[in-house]
C-alpha cells in the first residue's frame, strides 16, 4: 500500500511541473481579390497533434505570440491584422493592428484561453493596385505556451 501510494505521488508531482513549449506554424496567405473586399488570409489553427501527447490535456497558458508577415507587393495601401479565435470558436476574439512584411511578438493575447482548436489569423487588407494580388512569401507564427 506505502509503495503504491508513494510511485502515485511520484507520478502526480512529474506531471504537475509548469512546462515552457512552442508551436511553429507557416502559410502563404489567400490570393486577394481587390474587386472583393481585398482580404488575403493565413490561418493557423492549433490542433491536438500540435501539443505533446503526455500532455494534450493539460490546462494550456499563452506566454508570447511571435511572426513574421509577407506583403502584397502588386496592391497598395496593405493593412494587416493578427486575429485570434479561442478555442472552438468562430469569428475573432480580438484582432490586433501590425505591419506588413515585418516580424514582431507580443504578449496581448496572454489574456485568452488557449488550447486546441484556437486560431490565429493574420488579416492581408489592400484597398488598390493588381485585382487579383498574390502574396510575395509566407506568414508564420510561433505561439509559446506554458502547461
Amino acid at each position: 500500500m506505502k509503495k503504491t501510494l508513494a510511485i502515485t505521488l511520484a507520478l502526480l508531482s512529474v506531471n504537475s511541473f509548469a512546462a515552457d513549449e512552442f508551436i511553429s506554424k507557416s502559410a502563404a496567405p489567400t490570393r486577394i481579390v481587390v474587386a472583393k473586399a481585398g482580404v488575403g488570409l493565413a490561418q493557423f489553427s492549433m490542433m491536438s497533434f500540435d501539443f505533446p501527447s503526455s500532455h494534450r490535456f493539460a490546462p494550456k497558458k499563452l506566454k508570447s505570440v511571435s511572426w513574421r508577415t509577407t506583403y502584397y507587393p502588386d496592391n497598395l495601401n496593405e493593412t494587416v491584422q493578427i486575429c485570434y479565435t479561442k478555442p472552438a470558436g468562430s469569428g475573432y476574439d480580438d484582432c490586433r493592428d501590425i505591419s506588413p512584411n515585418s516580424s514582431d511578438s507580443t504578449e496581448y493575447f496572454n489574456k485568452y484561453s488557449f488550447d486546441k482548436y484556437a486560431r490565429f489569423t493574420f488579416r492581408h487588407g489592400v484597398t488598390g493596385g493588381k485585382n487579383q494580388g498574390a502574396p510575395a512569401g509566407k506568414d508564420s507564427i510561433v505561439i509559446h505556451y506554458s502547461y
